[in-house]
């Protein structure tokens, strides 16, 4: 239960940092927001690919690279 609710709160927080500083480039709300809310969706993307460009043989995963 713990892990589940720092997840939660982690995914907030990125979600309110993202929005701040997209705020304060664009001045935008709207376009804060959207920026906050496709962000993590891209960047949960290319961690599931960064990692698996990491696995190794040896951990019983298959490299990206063979």
């Amino acid at each position: 239960m713990r892990a589940a609710k720092k997840a939660v709160s982690f995914t907030i927080i990125h979600f309110l940092v993202g929005l701040a500083v997209a705020y304060a480039l664009t001045g935008q709300f709207i376009v804060a927001a959207g920026v906050a809310l496709v962000e993590p969706l891209v960047s949960g993307v290319v961690h599931y690919f960064h990692d698996r460009w990491h696995e190794t043989p040896a951990d019983g995963g298959r490299s990206l690279a063979a």
